[in-house]
């Protein structure tokens, strides 16, 4: 049975597997999210410090960043579940010219949207929902003061989601907006999926339907590119802006249907936009464009060593936390073991031992 959690994230009641009364709707209270809210509470209790971002991976383009001055912020979050599209609202349908697509969701729940104690803001950078997510905006918009963010069409479809104007900023390209511990710049973002989202089968601006967010903290600037196609626009970039760290969606493509970037043109963007550290998402959470996620990571890591070697390139896990400046070498995210509280057992062990044995 899931039991209460301490201030650190930790559950402090035992994984009880004992008999109790189990109805679908207890399974579901008790197992879902499949991690409780473990991650909501070392979010909220870690203590980002001074100098350094916090960021952690929750599946897909999803992402909580936490700056050294305690703001908290969630980009694209996805709580949902599998569902389908139809050919009138769906830009893959249309570019693969197929009536529907199932997209089947491959994503553990790893936080909790009800959870939140502090939410400094939601940043939303296209209306596709596993960017623009009703189970995550409704919770967000009950349980907090958070203002969302978006572009134009973003903001039609939270009105749609009942959500308060006063609780809305429409994001403009040029925008900057002040936020504890920096500032967001709203760049421009080139997803040829996002344009063909809507619109009656015309093509909509690039500005009005997709931006990507670049945080600018004192840890460093964290560039989330939501999901942009390849273009040869990012060039200019580091020409303007400092980027340390991006987040660029990656993934398989079936023939006739491009939505994901393939692993050599995530290496392209980084030759543009000239980052310090490549982190690929969305490769792992639906099943139409997930392949074998150690193929398509093997390529990427083989391609940026081979094409951008000044660049490093980091492989998160679900719900892993990464800290900028402090892990850009780590290479692989690597879960923590999860014991608490080993070394008296250790120094117990090691005593006994002692009393036999001289040590070296």
């Amino acid at each position: 049975m899931r039991q209460k959690t301490d201030g650190r994230g930790l559950y402090s009641g035992e994984w009880q597997n004992t008999n109790h009364e189990i109805t679908r709707e207890i399974w579901m209270e008790e197992c879902f999210p499949d991690w409780g809210t473990y991650l909501n509470n070392q979010i909220e209790a870690y203590e980002i410090p001074k100098g350094q971002v916090g960021l952690w991976w929750i599946g897909g383009a999803s992402w909580v960043l936490k700056t050294d001055a305690g703001g908290i912020f969630w980009i694209d979050m996805f709580s949902g579940a599998s569902g389908y599209t139809k050919l009138a609202s769906c830009g893959v349908c249309r570019q693969a010219g197929a009536d529907s697509l199932n997209w089947l969701s491959l994503l553990p729940h790893v936080i909790d949207p009800w959870k939140f104690k502090r939410l400094d803001g939601c940043f939303i950078s296209h209306v596709h929902q596993d960017h623009c997510d009703i189970y995550s905006v409704k919770p967000a918009l009950q349980t907090t003061d958070a203002l969302f963010y978006g572009p134009k069409t973003v903001v039609k479809r939270l009105e749609e989601f009942d959500v308060p104007r006063e609780r809305i900023v429409s994001t403009e390209i040029g925008q900057v907006i002040e936020i504890p511990g920096g500032r967001v710049r709203i760049l421009p973002c080139y997803d040829n999926t996002a344009i063909r989202t809507g619109g009656g089968g015309r093509l909509l601006d690039y500005d009005d339907c997709c931006v990507c967010f670049l945080f600018e903290t004192s840890g460093g600037n964290i560039l989330f590119m939501a999901d942009t196609w390849f273009h040869d626009a990012y060039v200019y970039f580091p020409e303007f802006f400092d980027i340390d760290v991006v987040t660029v969606n990656m993934g398989y493509n079936y023939p006739g249907a491009t939505d994901k970037l393939t692993p050599y043109d995530v290496v392209r963007i980084g030759e543009c936009i000239q980052p310090k550290v490549i982190i690929p998402d969305h490769y792992d959470n639906l099943a139409h464009c997930a392949w074998d996620p150690s193929l398509i990571l093997g390529q990427f890591e083989r391609l940026a060593k081979e094409m951008i070697p000044q660049v490093k390139t980091v492989i998160m896990q679900h719900g892993g936390m990464f800290l900028y400046p402090q892990d850009q070498n780590i290479g692989h995210y690597r879960y923590p073991q999860g014991f608490v509280g080993r070394e008296k057992t250790r120094i117990a062990e090691y005593n006994k031992l002692a009393a036999k044995f001289e040590p070296k």
